[in-house]
């Protein structure tokens, strides 16, 4: 039942429908009264009565409502509630007992939930980490998988204070997000992780294995160790990658050490000791694009480009150098795989070249940490070639792995050119697969 009711004011059912009412007449033979005459100065018939003038406001600023001024917080559709989805998250017991007897491994993604693009690498990664954890289970672990993973997943994970695995021992934990140059890591719902919001204090001592698939997160590897309580390793990628080379880390590869099976292998089910810091007691040189200068290349390159197929990309700083997308290997066929190369030119300072412009190129390979083996890295390769391996200083904590070849500048042909760039190009990219297990471009 309604609660309206029409006002005191408002006219009754069908008062506008009616016709108008017929003025009263007069009784025969009484007399007709003469219309009043109107007073003076009063409005004429039919004209309004004029509205008396509003009061004036009062001296100073206006007086507004007390609630006007109160902020209010805004509220979310979901607010108490987590955005991610509880069906998404699994916990497979041990298949066998083993070397994880009491332990558990948590495969945690954070990649956004709305992004198509986070879906996407999603999608192609989760079938990469069946055979994981299937030989995690057979040595005993329990496994963990999150497909939507927020923060109180990262920090019960570490923490080993996870309600679904209560009284399991943490041994390492797998997140995959997007990462930034800060170090910090995103969750499903588009939140961040820093390092500082870690109190190690509170990381379970069991922790044996951080791998963060996300990008720049390699470079903050040693404040990500710190605030996970300074035991356990952490691996994670220097700089952005794509989402072919995202899955090359995941997938087995005998020609590498260190992609993501190769590091449970070896110290999750080979109980490997994690290596200690490295210590640098040397201070890097600086990378010689950094010094160097861009000059004329720019109007000189397009033999080179052509012969290589490559693109000139942006640099970031014009002045210091020119930089090459340099396709590698099988592009033609389809198989994608590049590396950017820096182009720049410099005063040459050894014996019997002083002063004689050179040209050089530097390609980076990753971060020096605990998981580069130093003879892998100084092997060499089985060809004759101009390129080097050199470390040179970073932008963050860790020096960095780059490769580099100098010619003279004068002498060279369009053909020297492109040698140059790609031997130094293809010589990154071989230790960077060999080294970190997978092309990171």
């Amino acid at each position: 039942m309604s609660s309206w009711t029409k006002k005191p004011h408002e006219p009754g059912a069908g008062a506008l429908d009616a016709p108008p009412a017929a003025p009263p007449v007069a009784p025969p033979g009484a007399p007709v009264a003469a219309p009043a005459a109107p007073a003076s100065g009063a409005a004429a018939p039919g004209a309004p009565a004029a509205a008396p003038p509003p009061p004036a406001p009062p001296p100073g600023p206006p007086v507004l409502p007390a609630s006007w001024g109160a902020s209010k917080a805004v509220k979310a559709w979901s607010e108490g509630r987590r955005p991610d989805d509880p069906n998404k998250r699994a916990v497979f017991p041990p298949l066998a007992s083993g070397i994880g007897d009491g332990r558990v491994f948590s495969f945690l993604f954070g990649l956004k939930i709305h992004s198509p693009n986070d879906r996407q690498l999603f999608a192609k990664a989760r079938e990469h980490i069946d055979d994981d954890v299937e030989a995690l289970r057979r040595a005993g672990f329990t496994v963990v998988v999150d497909e939507e993973a927020v923060r109180e997943d990262f920090l019960g994970a570490v923490c080993g204070n996870a309600p679904d695995v209560a009284g399991l021992a943490p041994a390492g934990v797998f997140w995959l997000a997007h990462g930034h140059e800060d170090g910090a890591v995103e969750t499903c719902e588009g939140g961040k992780i820093m390092p500082s919001e870690v109190d190690p204090s509170t990381v379970h001592p069991g922790l044996k294995l951080m791998i963060f698939a996300a990008c720049y997160t390699g470079a903050s590897s040693r404040t990500w160790r710190a605030a996970l309580g300074g035991r356990p390793l952490v691996v994670g990628w220097g700089r952005p990658v794509t989402i072919d080379r995202a899955v090359d880390f995941l997938t087995a590869d005998e020609a590498t050490e260190n992609d993501l099976d190769d590091l449970i292998r070896r110290y999750l089910l080979g109980n490997a000791p994690v290596p200690a810091e490295v210590e640098v007691r040397h201070s890097p040189l600086a990378p010689a694009a950094g010094v160097g200068r861009s000059a004329d290349l720019p109007t000189r390159l397009e033999g080179v480009l052509a012969m290589l197929a490559a693109r000139q990309v942006p640099a970031k700083e014009p002045a210091a150098c020119v930089e090459l997308d340099v396709p590698l290997g099988a592009e033609a066929t389809g198989r994608k795989r590049w590396h950017r190369a820096k182009l720049f030119v410099l005063d040459g300072t050894e014996a019997y070249c002083e002063g004689e412009l050179m040209l050089g190129i530097e390609c980076d390979v990753g971060e020096l940490s605990n998981v580069v083996d130093v003879p892998m890295l100084l092997a060499g390769v089985a060809r004759n070639r101009y390129a080097r391996v050199t470390l040179v200083s970073g932008t963050k904590e860790m020096p960095r792995i780059v490769t580099q070849g100098f010619l003279p500048l004068a002498r060279v042909r369009d053909a020297d050119i492109a040698a140059l760039v790609y031997q130094v190009a293809d010589y990154a990219d071989v230790l960077e697969k060999r080294i970190f297990g997978g092309d990171m471009g």
